[in-house]
């Protein structure tokens, strides 16, 4: 009796696990199916030529492109657009900056502003298509192209930040697609909703110098132990809201730094870029003249600076900090850019001369602060490669993933460094409710 027990048993188990795989194999057919004829129909209205992609990268939330259209005729050519798209419902169209080179090529850039251009946790789970209008004078209706990869970087996997404890991973880039017997690529962006994994993290806290470099000094005080509390202060803040956070530096390994290995594996640059976060605020205390005193807050160069300002005014509403009365570099109230001069990149290249090294391609555009160039990758011309020996190489300089860096200046150690001291859960407390909205 029990052997036919276990036989019925062994028989229904056979027949349901038949059935299931039958479903899974029908589901999968029909997905795929369902993908060849979406692939089909975004191939269907594009232009066999495929346009060149030069450049893209992640800053931030954000994700810009740059790229080649050869043999363009300039007299002929009216508009250029990017259009993102899933093929179904969901459509929009991105301006594009553009000129021509000496041999027609059209030359187009959507990063006039490198922390703007598609925002990549705007978007909804689904699969969308980077496609680029053309519109002719002597043509009546636009043509559509599909991008090929030129820049020489792999494909991204990103994660969006943290909210409610969710996540999306997001995979861009160059995918080979077979369209009417003929080798076609699609340039996507593919949302799904995944868990974060561990090595990635939402925001990245840096307290300047630390170890052997303490940065300015005064009244027994030093920047690199403010700036440590100040630090953990933040993190403890923003975990609080649900964000996952790390730390460039903190009581453990705090003593093993120097003045010169920020970029080592274990430095604060290299941790803060192996973090893959989006977002990253550097602490620091300034120097200066005896007039000096006020918060300034730098943001990288090429970029929107409204979560600057946003940041910025609410440091100085909620503490008894002002807005910093130097107006080097000065932009907004507190919201600073700094950025290589001519006479400092001669300085560097005679540097470079005299230890023999070929110098670095630094220009106007270059952002002079380290903590916000090397984070940022190829979207803020990070050139960190070793060839100084002074310094190791930051492997992450030529990195197609940037993080969006601020440095706050808490203000000048010398007029301020009680308020500094003494309002540190109210300055935390200021960034933190800007961050919680806005990123």
């Amino acid at each position: 009796m029990i052997k036919k027990v276990l036989k019925i048993v062994i028989l229904i188990l056979a027949v349901v696990g038949i059935t299931l795989g039958i479903k899974i194999a029908i589901e999968k057919n029909t997905s795929d199916n369902s993908k060849k004829k979406l692939y089909d129909s975004i191939l269907g209205t594009l232009q066999q030529k495929e346009v060149e992609i030069t450049s893209f990268y992640t800053y931030g939330k954000a994700i810009n492109i740059s790229g080649k259209f050869d043999g363009i005729k300039k007299d002929n050519f009216e508009s250029v657009k990017l259009i993102v798209k899933d093929g179904k419902e969901y459509e929009k169209t991105y301006k594009l900056e553009y000129s021509f080179d000496e041999s027609n090529n059209l030359i187009f850039s959507s990063d006039s502003e490198i922390n703007s251009g598609i925002i990549l946790d705007d978007l909804e789970i689904g699969e969308y298509f980077l496609i680029l209008r053309v519109k002719m004078n002597n043509s009546v209706n636009p043509r559509f192209y599909s991008f090929k990869n030129t820049s020489g970087k792999d494909n991204i996997k990103y994660y969006s930040v943290t909210k409610n404890n969710e996540n999306k991973g997001i995979s861009i880039g160059f995918e080979k697609k077979e369209f009417k017997g003929e080798e076609r690529t699609l340039f996507s962006i593919n949302c799904l909703k995944e868990t974060l994994p561990e090595e990635v993290y939402d925001i990245v806290i840096d307290a300047g110098h630390g170890g052997k470099d303490v940065g300015e000094k005064r009244a027994g005080e030093n920047e690199a132990d403010i700036t440590l509390e100040y630090a953990k202060k933040m993190k403890e803040l923003l975990e609080t809201e649900g964000f996952k956070v790390k730390l460039t530096r903190d009581d453990e390994n705090t003593s093993s730094y120097t003045y010169t290995n920020m970029y080592d594996e274990d430095g604060r640059i290299g941790i803060a870029c192996s973090s893959y976060a989006k977002y990253m605020l550097s602490f620091h205390i300034n120097n200066g003249f005896d007039n000096l005193r006020g918060l300034e807050l730098y943001s990288p160069c090429k970029s929107n600076l409204k979560l600057a300002e946003l940041m910025a005014n609410a440091i100085v509403n909620n503490s008894n900090l002002e807005y910093s009365n130097n107006n080097s570099f000065k932009k907004l109230e507190g919201v600073y850019v700094r950025n290589f001069t001519k006479s400092i990149i001669k300085e560097y290249e005679n540097t470079a001369n005299k230890k023999g090294y070929e110098p670095y391609n630094i220009t106007t555009d270059t952002p002079y602060l380290y903590t916000i160039r090397e984070v940022g990758g190829i979207a803020t011309n990070a050139y960190v490669d070793g060839r100084n020996k002074d310094y190791s190489a930051n492997k992450y300089y030529a990195s197609n993933q940037g993080i969006e860096c601020y440095q706050v200046e808490l203000g000048y150690i010398k007029n301020d460094l009680d308020i500094i001291k003494n309002e540190r859960e109210a300055i935390t407390s200021a960034i933190v409710d800007i961050l919680k909205e806005n990123i």
